[in-house]
């Protein structure tokens, strides 16, 4: 099995994030005593995954958030305060496309996932340029909608409504768009908190 290795800075990392920040005390885990952190992360779902039917039910977070990918973002935004900066420029610039058949994969998914990293991680910074990114970038792609629907609900704690009030505030002027859209539909009908708080939504309008 390939292991990613990131050389990092303690005085870096350990200020921004309140898991770090508590590995790497020497006198309380083994972590602050090897200077050795090692976080369990695979490649993610496998091509063919995405050629099939989105379901809410086959989330896992392993799968889904916790990648290799993922991981090497998350060390981006310690060091520069940013990631997928070119990605996110360029998809501004665009005029709005709704997503097609193939939902998971694009970059709202991929700023959900970054918040939920930053959560799980105790970034407080990352989870804010997320959010951000994910908030502006609503009018200009579309891109892993679906996904990035089923992460802001199965890959954070309900205690955390943040990405989830901005789901409700977004997604709402486009559900019509999306009434005929399977994934869409499918994420929204399973997964009970985005429904209310969709349904919640529309009765605010009468």
């Amino acid at each position: 099995m390939d292991i990613d290795t990131y050389h990092v800075h303690k005085a870096i990392i350990c200020p921004q994030s309140e898991f770090f920040r508590a590995a790497c005390r020497p006198q309380a885990f083994r972590e602050g005593e090897t200077n050795v952190i090692k976080i369990s992360a695979g490649p993610g779902r496998d091509i063919a995954f995405y050629s099939q039917p989105l379901d809410e039910g086959d989330f896992d977070w392993d799968l889904d958030v916790e990648t290799t990918a993922s991981v090497k973002l998350m060390v981006c935004y310690l060091y520069r305060h940013d990631y997928l900066e070119e990605e996110t420029t360029e998809a501004l610039k665009k005029k709005l496309t709704l997503c097609g058949t193939s939902n998971r994969k694009g970059l709202l998914a991929e700023h959900a996932r970054m918040y939920a990293m930053g959560d799980k991680y105790g970034i407080s910074g990352l989870k804010a340029i997320a959010v951000a990114k994910f908030r502006d970038l609503f009018i200009h792609c579309h891109d892993g909608l679906a996904g990035a629907l089923i992460i802001a609900f199965k890959g954070t704690p309900d205690t955390d409504k943040e990405l989830r009030e901005v789901v409700f505030v977004k997604l709402h002027p486009y559900r019509k768009a999306y009434k005929e859209n399977a994934e869409v539909q499918a994420a929204i009908s399973r997964i009970p908190d985005l429904c209310y708080g969709l349904y919640r939504k529309l009765l605010a309008e009468y």
